[in-house]
């Protein structure tokens, strides 16, 4: 008997005729993965969660379709269709630029740019709406702050690290903090930016 990498139980979920063209939730996709894994291997030690999530932005060989989020958590398989790579539109000297501009900092947490610890640049409005790799658009995050952006909108973003600062404004007992970030909030919640 051929022994199955872990991906390939990943792969063969998309492989399923009845996963075709449907939505399916991330849940959905770990417990069936998990199941047929548990089934051969008689553990269901894997890790499921980054695939997705990688199959959208690298593709595989080994996958004929294509994975596409259609919501945060929720995905659909699209047999037959031909992989596209999306590359960065950031040109290096403007996230050279970008970097310089952020003080080689993250925007979000304040977190420096080390020799070990490289940031990254990203987009404010991402690529998927409409978001292009210009110096207006761009940001520096650390690896932490940018996979915590990366499928939420900006507007998701903000109002998530703002809340974040609420939390840590009120265990600081900063009183001027705590009303400008419940305002903030506020503005958030009255235009529906969630």
């Amino acid at each position: 008997m051929e022994i199955k990498s872990k991906k390939n139980y990943m792969i063969d979920f998309f492989k399923d005729e009845k996963n075709h063209n449907r939505e399916f939730t991330l849940s959905e996709y770990d417990s069936e993965v998990k199941k047929a894994y548990e089934a051969e291997t008689g553990t269901n030690k894997i890790y499921t969660n980054r695939t997705p999530r990688n199959l959208i932005r690298y593709g595989d060989p080994d996958l004929d379709g294509i994975l596409k989020r259609t919501k945060r958590g929720t995905y659909i398989f699209h047999p037959g269709e031909k992989f596209v790579i999306k590359k960065s539109p950031f040109s290096e000297a403007i996230k050279k630029k970008i970097k310089k501009r952020d003080k080689y900092k993250c925007q979000w947490c304040g977190k420096k740019e080390t020799k070990l610890d490289i940031l990254a640049v990203d987009h404010l409005e991402p690529e998927a709406s409409g978001g292009k790799g210009v110096y207006e658009n761009g940001t520096t995050l650390c690896n932490v702050c940018n996979n915590r952006k990366k499928n939420l909108k900006i507007s998701s973003f903000g109002l998530n690290m703002f809340k974040k600062y609420l939390e840590k404004s009120k265990i600081n007992k900063d009183e001027k903090g705590i009303k400008f970030l419940e305002d903030i909030i506020k503005v958030y919640n009255k235009h529906n930016l969630s």
